[in-house]
């Protein structure tokens, strides 16, 4: 096989040709045409062809500038002399950004000026360098807070060595991700296409390259084949991180998991008890109501509240008392939602502190203290709204199994005319849903996309309907039935319909564990394996000196934010310097 020749093999090859040309012309110059110019025809060919060359070449470089190839050659080097590729930095940098970019202004649009920051802490009307970070997982070294730009360029640089690392010590492991995890990265690119080309629209009809369309949104360095790269080491890293951690977690005694559990019980303890609320019933007055006469009947509204809560709460002796007095204390709106004579009306069982999270901290601290005893009962007062308790059994280590379920929710529209009709639309979607994803190849795939698409439960259809530990006492009684049910397999499928509508349910996992033991374990593994990455990115085989001490990252990260400001932050710095 013949040895592939050097850009310095042809330049030296060159001078030889020309050297020797020029010998022989020498010997020859007595044939030489002297008239006109001076310069014969061979001359003239060469100087067209070299100009010729040249501009080739100005063209090439030109094209090189503009499809990012010198920029794919720059790297950041690392402690012991290893680079990291500017290019992924830039992919890592801008997409970081783009997401609380994005997610800001989607709060905004949709609730209004100023919920992004509400909700993100990230206010995309201002420029990142203009606003601190409001995270309390990173701090300047000198222990001051720093600005969001500041943040974008650390977790850049965090998020891109992390990858590294993972995906280095899966191949140290001889680990590789799953199939299905490997085929999703690779359709990656085709749905990146598939995107493009959807969106022509918006486009004037036009459709761009999927090459144009990564370097306008990751960079001039970004190629198809470098971006299938980062996908597929992601990919890796994060299959294999998931796959440490469970395997770590495994790995643990009884006797740690018992350990762990006796310093802070109530953090994984479960409790039993019924709630009951009292709230101010707003009243109708119309459109020509006073301020006045608005005040006086919220006041009379907010007293009668109180009152009726108080009431209640004074005649209650014990659960069976609770229950009766829930069902006559209830108003005409919550006994036409809520059938009081159920249990389930105002019992909750196997309840941990994170399934009670929609509750105020108040009620969770009472429920969970340790001066709290099985038959106590309680009133708190939380803004007007009137919490009456009464605790059934006192926290408990709860052995119970735990499940991963998803769901596609098709809810009841409660204002609908006709709510019969409604109810047989909502059952039809579901069960056209379960049909399609029954027909499909792959199940799994099309419950995603349609939960995705179809699914009215905010909370968890864009995490594909996903529900994590789901044990006794948590859902509606239909719901944890199927979910539940000793008998079901993993990729079970089926509706199930409750108060809030029709579900289209997909059991994903049973664990041979309770939630305690599985909450331990993974609290336990994420802080070694944590300690071992960290000790990895702290090596000098991955360490980088950052800011001011590192030049090429410095410069890296002005361009970034150059190009930043120009296509997110226009506007803020058109407005900036008209105000200078």
């Amino acid at each position: 096989m013949a040895t592939k020749k050097t850009a310095q093999d042809y330049r030296e090859e060159r001078k030889a040709r020309l050297a020797k040309s020029a010998k022989q012309n020498s010997k020859k110059s007595h044939r030489l045409n002297t008239a006109g110019s001076g310069m014969n025809q061979r001359t003239k060919n060469i100087i067209t062809i070299a100009v010729c060359i040249a501009a080739a070449l100005a063209i090439v470089v030109v094209a090189c500038i503009n499809l990012g190839v010198f920029e794919r050659f720059k790297s950041i080097k690392t402690v012991d002399g290893k680079s990291y590729s500017a290019v992924e930095y830039e992919y890592y940098y801008k997409s970081t950004h783009y997401y609380y970019f994005n997610m800001s202004q989607q709060y905004d649009n949709y609730y209004g000026q100023g919920y992004g920051a509400m909700y993100t802490g990230y206010d995309s009307s201002k420029l990142p360098e203009e606003q601190e970070y409001v995270g309390d997982d990173y701090k300047l070294e000198d222990g001051t807070t720093p600005t969001w730009k500041q943040y974008f360029e650390y977790i850049a640089l965090q998020n891109m060595r992390r990858t590294i690392v993972l995906a280095d010590m899966a191949k140290e492991a001889g680990y590789k991700a799953t199939a299905k995890e490997t085929a999703e990265a690779k359709e990656m690119l085709d749905n990146l296409r598939q995107n493009i080309k959807d969106s022509a629209d918006q486009n004037n009809g036009q459709v761009v390259s999927l090459g144009k369309y990564l370097r306008s949104n990751y960079g001039k360095g970004m190629s198809e084949s470098m971006f299938k790269k980062v996908v597929e080491r992601e990919t890796l890293a994060n299959s294999y991180y998931t796959n440490l951690i469970e395997k770590t977690g495994d790995g643990y005694s009884e006797d740690k998991l018992n350990e762990e559990y006796k310093k802070d019980p109530a953090a994984y303890n479960s409790v039993d008890f019924r709630v009951f609320t009292v709230a101010a019933e707003s009243a109708d007055l119309g459109e020509d109501a006073t301020a006045e006469e608005t005040q006086a009947a919220q006041t009379k509204a907010a007293d009668e509240a109180k009152k009726k809560a108080n009431e209640m709460y004074g005649k209650i002796t014990d659960e069976a008392s609770f229950k009766a007095l829930a069902a006559e204390y209830a108003s005409a709106a919550q006994k036409e939602k809520t059938d009081f004579k159920e249990d389930s009306a105002t019992l909750t069982t196997h309840a941990r502190k994170d399934t009670l999270s929609g509750m105020p901290e108040s009620v969770t601290n009472w429920l969970f203290a340790d001066t709290t005893k099985a038959g106590d009962k309680k009133l708190i007062d939380e803004n007007g709204t009137y919490y009456l308790l009464f605790l059934v059994k006192a926290q408990y280590k709860d052995d119970t199994g735990v499940v991963d379920v998803r769901h596609i929710l098709y809810q009841f529209d409660e204002s609908a005319e006709d709510a019969a009709k409604d109810k047989e639309e909502k059952k039809a979607s579901a069960e056209a849903a379960l049909k399609k994803i029954n027909e499909s190849s792959d199940k799994l795939e099309t419950f995603l996309d349609i939960c995705a698409e179809e699914s009215a439960d905010t909370g968890s259809n864009q995490n594909g309907g996903l529900y994590q530990y789901v044990g006794k006492g948590q859902y509606v009684k239909p719901f944890e039935e199927w979910a539940l049910d000793e008998n079901r397999k993993e990729g079970d499928l089926g509706i199930v319909e409750t108060e809030y509508g029709y579900h289209v349910m997909y059991f994903e996992k049973a664990y041979n564990k309770p939630y305690w033991k599985i909450t331990i374990a993974n609290t336990l593994a994420d802080t070694e394996v944590d300690d071992t990455l960290k000790a990895a990115y702290e090596s000098d085989k991955y360490a980088v000196a950052n800011g001011e001490k590192n030049a090429t990252l410095k410069n890296l990260n002005a361009k970034i934010y150059t190009e930043l400001k120009t296509t997110y932050y226009a506007s803020v710095t058109e407005t900036t310097t008209a105000a200078n």
